[in-house]
């Protein structure tokens, strides 16, 4: 049930077409560029009467989901796994000592937050699904090709 939810929203926050001449609402576009203030690569989808912004900013890459009145419903964020919590970093360390960080993946919906880290060792690929209090649970893993 959590997979297909978090495969939902994942759809969710990428789907639309991309429109060339997207109308964009002055409060989603205000409340992005006072938010984003240093935002790059930066493209606009529209998605019903929502709209998802696609950015780079500080070496993160952004998938930020706005209604009309320009609040944030949902975004993702792929990132290094240096860019983690304190808390979730001491987690790996502690419990996957032995494998080899890949990268990020931040959801949030609402008022909650998941981190799912991709990691690898000589014969799997991991993904762990994590908290924002350090809480964890193996989310998928495949067996590598010999």
């Amino acid at each position: 049930m959590k997979k297909i939810f978090v495969l939902a929203l994942a759809a969710f926050f990428s789907a639309g077409a991309y429109a060339h001449h997207v109308s964009i609402s002055e409060k989603a576009l205000k409340a992005f560029h006072e938010t984003f203030t240093a935002a790059e690569e930066v493209t606009w989808h529209e998605q019903g009467d929502d709209y998802s912004v696609h950015f780079l900013q500080a070496d993160i890459r952004y998938i930020v989901h706005y209604d009309q009145q320009g609040k944030i419903i949902g975004a993702m964020r792929f990132y290094k796994p240096a860019h983690l919590p304190m808390n979730i970093l001491a987690e790996i360390t502690r419990l996957y000592s032995n494998k080899k960080l890949a990268g990020v993946t931040e959801i949030t919906a609402g008022d909650n937050v998941a981190y799912f880290v991709k990691m690898e060792d000589s014969k799997y690929w991991l993904t762990v699904k994590f908290t924002p209090y350090g809480d964890s649970e193996v989310y998928e893993k495949f067996k590598k090709q010999l």
